[in-house]
């Protein structure tokens, strides 16, 4: 499975941390040294491969002590294999990695959810070289209200009701507010899917700069212990 020469590392992933886990091997094969530079690893030091939790279940039983694994996410495996034992080595804006021996962990706990952490998070991963789309902490409730008030003074200031129309005047206020009423539930449920995608994409930046974050800082490190 590995020559006899490298460093031999695993690393488990369970299906939402796989992509993760083969960007984190792509940079580990990956010739970013420099002449005067290490970036990471050593290039052509380290031999990795990435297996599935079930690979992993599958020849657990043939694993040397001597090779290195790295659990990437919080899988079913990942929870069972890194016990409260192992030292954290870094934590910052929910994400953490640490190990035990040759047993690694990287995952992420909590996610951001207030803006003025999520802009010194920017500041971390523009420091490792990344460029996303930076997410919007606007309040999408409160955008939805102040469309809603501004549709409904612009209804009203635009009606003319006299005296012998106010009861069918009222009736259409009725409806339309009742309309306008709908514009917010829907606003609501919107605002819900909003925050969804907000967190999808928060949680894959995230994870994207922990991958780096162990390359640069922490694979070498790990395997030396």
């Amino acid at each position: 499975m590995f020559g006899n020469n490298m460093k031999k590392l695993i690393i488990v992933c369970d299906n939402k941390t796989e992509k993760y886990g083969n960007y984190l091997l792509q940079l580990i094969s990956s010739k970013d040294d420099t002449e005067n530079d290490v970036v990471g690893i050593e290039d052509g030091t380290v031999e990795a491969v990435v297996w599935s939790e079930k690979n992993y279940r599958d020849n657990k039983a043939t694993i040397s002590s001597k090779e290195h694994i790295l659990f990437l996410g919080n899988g079913e495996v990942s929870k069972k294999e890194c016990n409260s034992g192992m030292k954290m080595y870094y934590d910052q804006f929910g994400m953490t990695y640490g190990w035990l021996g040759n047993r690694g962990v990287l995952r992420v706990t909590t996610e951001i959810d207030d803006e003025e952490e999520y802009n010194k998070f920017v500041e971390l991963y523009l420091n490792f070289d990344l460029d996303f789309e930076e997410i919007e902490f606007k309040d999408f409730r409160e955008t939805v209200s102040n469309t809603v008030d501004k549709k409904t003074k612009g209804l009203f200031s635009k009606n003319k009701f006299t005296k012998a129309a106010m009861t069918a005047g009222g009736l259409a206020a009725g409806l339309a507010a009742g309309g306008l009423v709908g514009v917010a539930g829907a606003g609501i449920i919107g605002s819900k899917v909003v925050s969804v995608n907000r967190q999808k994409k928060m949680k894959q930046q995230q994870y994207h700069t922990l991958v780096v974050a162990f390359y640069r800082e922490g694979l070498a490190k790990f395997l030396e212990d």
